[in-house]
């Protein structure tokens, strides 16, 4: 007996200890996978913090503090050529370098129609080769035509004043090379200086500039910071290469510009807030009392054909949006509703989520039905049934139909998208592309909407979670 008490016992308690092993590998699973799932999430909020010059620098930085350190940089040529000009002014240095000869290269068989010394333009007639007429690129001069083991070459010195490479840079730089001199790509044109006093400017958007002086008070570096940057010396003071002369900050600045960013009308993020509210706050009514009276109808009802019309309409689901949404649309415009925000809510008080429907309806076959029965006896209608025995009991259903509904109808874009002309009548989804314009992508704002946009769901999944998971269940949905 002792024997057989001690081996159940061991046999338990390995059970027990294969268990919390497997528990644990589970938890260890679920633990990697939110991690992973939260690296976008956690990428956005920075991103909504970083600096615009910082947004799109790679590998992404995790913590939003910058130091903005003195690096002397150089200046090198692109192409070969001769340095013709030096010039200088109060605030930069203007090196010329004259661009090598033009060549042209044929074969041996090509029919030359220049001379040596003719002066010919754009578009003439240079030679005639095997493959057609070849004609000049820019306007100048025949220097030269001679013959090569290959064929024959033609050289054109060009004139006017794209001859000319410019290259422009701050006064402060020390120049490396002297007029006259022969210079080939990658050559060091310019060097900034070692050392240099520094200087801070406000500006009026409370923005800061920060720069590096020479000896005479020439400037050679410049770096525009964003607001709440902290200087890291005083004004005056010399800094060397690699001092760390300034830190940028989180930059939560990012949130109210982002908004009070204005569309093309002066709207901004409020109007945006308030369009989005009015349509997700109805769209969420109209689909609990539509989906609710046709649930039901399919659970408590007995009528011809039910279960036959309830898998049609189940069957609907497996219709792609994109195959109704050019009927859908032309139907709307026909009824002039196109540019208003009726194509967004009246769908929804017509019962178009099939989904919907068969969750409250999964949900009304788990209450007996004995309670309609009693209510009968007492005098109730259907109605009354309806809404004051039955409709108490479904709410974790109706709750979860209402964050589906209200997830839907904050994040959708492309309904709005293709029915609203108007810039004022835009939702926050359909806001968002404000931040991206003909003259460049503000990322980082566009992040920092994002964020904002994000939040409500947020909370209405950590609030609600309980109601969620109790209609998801009790509706035989769970796995």
């Amino acid at each position: 007996m002792a024997e057989n008490k001690n081996s159940k016992s061991s046999f338990w308690e390995g059970k027990k200890l294969q268990e919390s092993i497997m528990s644990g590998i589970l938890y260890i699973v679920a633990l990697l996978g939110a991690v992973v799932f939260m690296i976008p999430l956690v990428w956005m909020v920075t991103s909504s913090l970083k600096p615009a010059i910082e947004i799109m620098k790679l590998p992404p930085k995790w913590i939003p503090i910058y130091d903005v350190r003195y690096e002397p940089a150089r200046v090198v040529s692109k192409g070969a050529g001769v340095v013709a000009k030096i010039e200088k002014n109060s605030e930069q240095t203007l090196i010329y370098i004259e661009k090598p000869l033009e060549r042209h290269e044929f074969s041996a068989g090509a029919e030359i129609k220049v001379k040596k010394g003719k002066k010919i333009a754009m578009g003439d007639l240079l030679a005639i080769t095997a493959d057609g007429e070849k004609t000049a690129d820019s306007d100048g001069k025949v220097v030269k035509i001679e013959k090569t083991a290959t064929g024959k070459v033609v050289l054109i010195k060009q004139s006017g004043e794209y001859v000319y490479d410019k290259v422009a840079m701050a006064r402060g730089m020390v120049i490396k090379v002297a007029q006259g001199e022969t210079i080939f790509p990658d050559k060091i044109i310019a060097d900034m200086p070692k050392t240099g006093k520094l200087k801070f400017i406000e500006n009026k958007d409370k923005t800061k500039t920060v720069m590096v002086l020479d000896e005479e008070g020439y400037m050679f570096f410049k770096r525009d910071l964003p607001r709440g940057s902290v200087a890291n010396f005083k004004d005056e003071t010399v800094v060397k290469s690699g001092d760390k002369i300034a830190t940028m900050l989180p930059q939560f600045f990012n949130y109210v510009d982002a908004w009070q960013t204005a569309g093309t009308k002066g709207e901004n993020f409020t109007k945006y807030t308030l369009n989005t509210l009015l349509i997700t706050i109805l769209n969420i009514l109209g689909t609990i009392i539509s989906s609710t009276l046709v649930a039901y109808g399919f659970a408590r009802f007995k009528f011809p054909a039910r279960d036959g019309l309830f898998m049609i309409m189940i069957s609907t689901m497996m219709i792609p949006a994109q195959v109704t949404m050019i009927p859908t649309f032309i139907v709307f415009q026909k009824l002039g509703w196109i540019d208003s925000f009726l194509p967004l809510i009246v769908p929804s008080f017509f019962a178009t989520s099939a989904f919907n429907i068969f969750l409250i309806r999964q949900f009304f076959m788990t209450i007996p039905y004995e309670l309609d029965e009693a209510a009968k006896i007492d005098g109730c209608t259907y109605f009354q049934t309806f809404t004051m025995i039955l409709m108490p009991l479904i709410k974790p259903a109706l709750a979860t139909v209402a964050i589906f509904s209200f997830v839907y109808s904050w994040n959708d874009f492309l309904t709005p998208l293709i029915y609203l002309n108007d810039s004022t009548k835009y939702t926050l989804a359909l806001g968002l592309q404000t931040f991206t314009t003909m003259y460049g992508s503000y990322f980082n704002l566009m992040m920092a909407a994002s964020t904002i946009l994000l939040l409500p769901i947020l909370l209405v999944f950590f609030f609600g979670q309980r109601f969620f998971i109790e209609g998801v269940a009790t509706s035989g949905l769970k796995g």
